[in-house]
């Protein structure tokens, strides 16, 4: 009477592993490389969008010394946060956290963003497990690429600011 289960032979399955090791033991060395590129590569797109930041940062600080007409327009589309966006008829999570530390003047807790961003537009947060989570990542995003610092409030707590500081964002986009 046959039977459903597998037909087993003496030595088929250490000889099945062995095959199949044969086979991926090429492939470590190539792996291997390109984790190490992987590696590498985020580390120098950091290090890059540090920089980009720092620049931003001492451009803008220019601009508040000796005034706004020194950014030129092709400077101008360079500084502009927007110029690599696609458009969108309601604004990403990274955009309405963006515009809310530029908007307030003191540093907000996560917490606090949270809260102030969930009122001003609850239906971009509506699909979130993790709105918290989600919300520490965008942070440290920005962060990275200059638009915001972290410090510590007097409590103790981290607490993220804008580095354009209220109402910049007008300046920027004209």
């Amino acid at each position: 009477m046959p039977s459903n289960e597998p037909i087993r032979r003496e030595g088929t399955v250490t000889e099945s592993v062995s095959v199949q090791a044969l086979k991926h033991e090429g492939l470590e060395p190539v792996i291997g490389q390109l984790q190490s590129q992987l590696r590498v590569l985020k580390l120098e797109r950091a290090a890059i969008l540090k920089r980009i930041g720092v620049v931003k940062k001492i451009v803008l600080g220019l601009a508040d010394l000796f005034g706004s007409e020194v950014i030129n327009g092709e400077l101008q589309d360079l500084l502009s946060f927007q110029s690599a966006r696609r458009l969108r008829t309601h604004p990403g999570l990274t955009d309405l956290c963006r515009q809310l530390l530029r908007d307030v003047s003191e540093p907000r807790t996560l917490h606090q963003i949270l809260e102030q961003l969930q009122e001003k537009s609850p239906v971009a947060w509506g699909g979130q497990r993790h709105p918290e989570n989600v919300l520490r990542v965008i942070l440290k995003r920005l962060v990275a690429y200059g638009e915001a610092e972290e410090l510590l409030t007097e409590e103790g707590l981290r607490a993220w600011r804008s580095t354009a500081g209220p109402g910049q964002a007008e300046k920027e986009v004209s």
